[in-house]
């Protein structure tokens, strides 16, 4: 099978969503599919890429702005002559974002075109994200939530697949010696280390995750090591806001600066779950899914996660307590504290979180997960009716 996969930044530092996509670049190429990637930006997973794919193929842009809508055009055009050469039997998309150029790629080169959702769908799609995802041949959400919230929107039930993100758990390995890389982090022996990691952006709860904090560390010696970067997001008067800046006059003004290590975004990131004692993930928003939560169970963290989105799909039976209602500092904070007492009295724990991974979210799952989509995609196109096919009208 040819596939034409498409990606926006080829980079670990945005989040699971790019890691998702070269994992299942790299195992679909391994099982001797022929992967074409088209991207924008270049990035440190792009040597990773060059080594699976048969081609890569750098363009200007998947969608118009509308603020420069002339130039901008130009650049969706040219884009569009960049891939001139391929003929796929599947075009691939990463994010709902890129449909509009999967549409037309799909139209030139009359084959399906299928769009991975790892987004919940926006208030409003705007005309081209409209126009793009009405050409859709298949869509795989990445959890049943997801799903739920694209069907809401319109879309059919029975053309969205749910395929769960897995991850390589020969990469994510408990550390046999943690205290190195804790005395790193500035964390004393009998110190709790709690730890984010992800981007800092208001929709991740990072504010309810400080005021948890301070009433953590009030009740015991306690360390929070917070791994990101800030989301550039325009300030309300203009330029770019500080969020950062923001985070850290909070934790100013609750007395808890002293107590915090600010990392940047960690390509190993085993490392930090390994050294750690608890990770949270304080979402506001429906997380799609929450790679961060199968990682640090894999290292054999515990983990404790809002009850939104796809999460609750990931934290089942003995760990659906790991759970809380976002935005409730109080719950929390809490909440740390009983998880990390009962990680404490019962150190096998770690051991059932890492094989409720293994058991769940491998990453050959997820692989056989999406060929079985496009596989199926490819040959219902090429069935003389196109009524199975057509399922890409979906509302």
């Amino acid at each position: 099978m040819r596939i034409l996969a498409l990606e926006n930044e080829m980079t670990s530092m945005r989040g699971g969503q790019e890691i998702s996509l070269l994992d299942v670049c790299r195992g679909l190429a391994g099982k001797g599919h022929r992967i074409t990637l088209a991207y924008v930006t270049p990035g440190d997973l792009e040597d990773e890429y060059r080594r699976i794919c048969h081609r890569m193929v750098r363009v200007r842009t998947y969608s118009i702005d509308r603020s420069r809508t002339p130039l901008s055009l130009r650049d969706f055009l040219v884009s569009l002559w960049a891939v001139r050469g391929e003929r796929p039997d599947v075009v691939y998309a990463n994010q709902y974002q890129d449909s509009l150029f999967a549409a037309i790629a799909r139209r030139l080169r009359r084959t399906p075109f299928v769009c991975h959702l790892r987004l919940p769908p926006p208030d409003v799609l705007c005309t081209q994200f409209r126009i793009g995802m009405s050409q859709t041949t298949r869509l795989i959400a990445i959890s049943e939530q997801t799903k739920r919230d694209w069907v809401a929107c319109g879309y059919r039930s029975d053309a969205i697949d749910v395929v769960y993100n897995g991850i390589d758990l020969n990469r994510y390995i408990r550390l046999g010696d943690r205290s190195e890389r804790r005395r790193a982090l500035g964390v004393q022996a009998d110190e709790l280390l709690v730890t984010y990691a992800g981007r800092l952006h208001p929709a991740k709860g990072v504010e309810t995750l400080l005021e948890a904090f301070s009433l953590i560390a009030h009740k015991r010696s306690s360390r929070l090591v917070v791994a990101g970067r800030a989301a550039v997001m325009p300030a309300p008067g203009g330029g770019v806001r500080d969020y950062l800046g923001e985070l850290r006059a909070l934790a100013e003004r609750l007395g808890i600066a002293r107590a915090i290590t600010w990392i940047d975004h960690q390509p190993d990131i085993a490392d930090l779950f390994s050294a750690s004692d608890v990770t949270v993930l304080p979402s506001l928003w429906s997380e799609p899914f929450g790679r961060v939560v199968i990682e640090s169970m894999a290292c054999q963290t515990p983990v404790v996660a809002s009850r939104v989105g796809g999460i609750a799909e990931i934290l089942t039976g003995e760990f659906a307590e790991w759970t809380v209602k976002p935005g409730q500092p109080a719950e929390l904070a809490s909440r740390v504290l009983a998880i990390a007492d009962l990680a404490a009295a019962d150190p096998r724990i770690g051991e059932r979180a890492r094989a409720h991974v293994a058991s769940r979210f491998p990453v050959d799952r997820m692989i056989d997960g999406v060929e079985q989509v496009l596989l199926d995609t490819v040959e219902r196109f090429r069935m003389p009716s196109r009524t199975a096919a057509m399922a890409s009208r979906l509302h």
